[in-house]
């Protein structure tokens, strides 16, 4: 799709995101000063990418015509700064803990998550639950993958892309939610010999063996 397409459905979602009642095709072809058959263009584009869709119809004495209106996933499209908010939210948590509270704070977030996705992996071997779990982290945007290395070797899991970066650079704590959440899903002690947040090239997991 060529740069001129995407700036130009970027501008059409973002006249929609402006009118959250909806604007017809008539209405989007005069504020972007196109035709009616270019923003018909864009919009089956964007339909079928999920992000926009039809809404209410339109009875104005003429010939009825139908609004477009985003979905959740076309205002879930635009920028949302999270981080910074996050980052408040940590630095006023361990002023009010010590360290170690602090990191039994994370081991209790990642405890609880790991109770609701725990009926996933049961009945299912070390194999098959390392294989879900870098599911799991893959659609969280983690890019994770698993490491054999060589042979004999213990398996790992290793992500190159920590989805919280900055955080974890200003609150090496965070990784305790990484470590608690694997242990409790793998059954399996984990010990954690690379991370991002260190500067190293992947956060790297190890899967240390106990008997499955």
């Amino acid at each position: 799709m060529s740069q001129e397409m995407l700036s130009r459905q970027d501008q059409l979602l973002e006249l929609l995101l402006n009118s959250r009642k909806g604007l017809s095709i008539e209405e989007i072809a005069t504020r972007l000063e196109i035709s009616r058959n270019a923003v018909k263009q864009h919009l089956t584009g964007l339909e079928n990418s999920l992000l926009v869709k039809k809404d209410t119809l339109n009875n104005t004495g003429g010939r009825p015509s139908r609004n477009y209106v985003l979905t959740e996933k076309g205002i879930n499209h635009f920028p949302k700064q999270y981080a910074w908010f996050c980052s408040l939210l940590l630095a006023e948590l361990k002023d009010e803990m010590n360290d170690d509270l602090f990191r039994a704070f994370m081991r209790r977030i990642a405890e609880k998550l790991a109770k609701t996705l725990k009926p996933q992996f049961i009945g299912k071997s070390l194999a098959e639950r390392a294989e879900l779990l870098v599911e799991i982290m893959q659609s969280l945007g983690y890019h994770a993958d698993l490491s054999s290395g060589p042979v004999n070797a213990e398996p790992a899991i290793e992500a190159f892309n920590c989805v919280y970066h900055d955080l974890a650079q200003q609150h090496p704590e965070l990784c305790e939610f990484d470590r608690t959440l694997m242990m409790a899903l793998l059954e399996q002690p984990i010990e954690q010999t690379g991370c991002m947040a260190n500067n190293d090239c992947s956060c790297l997991f190890k899967i240390k063996l106990n008997a499955d």
